[in-house]
């Protein structure tokens, strides 16, 4: 992986590793709960899922924090755009705003709108790049 690519991937999520090292944790926590469920010992089993429940609350955390550290620079953005631009005039009306879209409404919108259509053009080339099964 490019270095600059590395940095930006580790700024925007910090706690990659941490989340990684739990998921792995949680899959062996979960074998042995497995296993200790096949020789009917309960008291082992209730101890690793309680363990493995701990284990899943602190993966959340982390996933959260992450989130949260990838809305950030999309608040900025919306700031530095509502200095420029802070009311889009629309040609039509829309039910509650008007003809006017404040940032707020129309930024997140486009934001949503280019993952969902990166998210169906990364699709589409997965499966036309894809080898022929022959």
């Amino acid at each position: 992986m490019y270095k600059p690519i590395g940095k930006i991937d580790q700024l925007l999520h910090p706690h990659r590793e941490k989340q990684e090292k739990l998921l792995a944790r949680m899959a062996e926590y979960r074998e042995l709960s497995s296993l200790a469920l096949e020789s009917d010992n309960e008291a082992m089993y209730s101890l690793l899922q309680r363990e493995l429940n701990e284990m899943f609350c602190e993966y959340l955390t982390w996933c959260f924090l992450d989130g949260i550290g990838y809305l950030i620079p999309h608040a900025l953005v919306m700031w530095l755009i509502s200095l420029r631009f802070p009311v889009l005039n629309l040609p039509f009306a829309l039910p509650w705003l008007g003809s006017d879209a404040p940032v707020i409404v129309w930024y997140p919108l486009l934001v949503i709108a280019f993952y969902i259509l990166r998210r169906l053009v990364r699709k589409r080339t997965r499966v036309v790049c894809s080898p022929a099964v022959r």
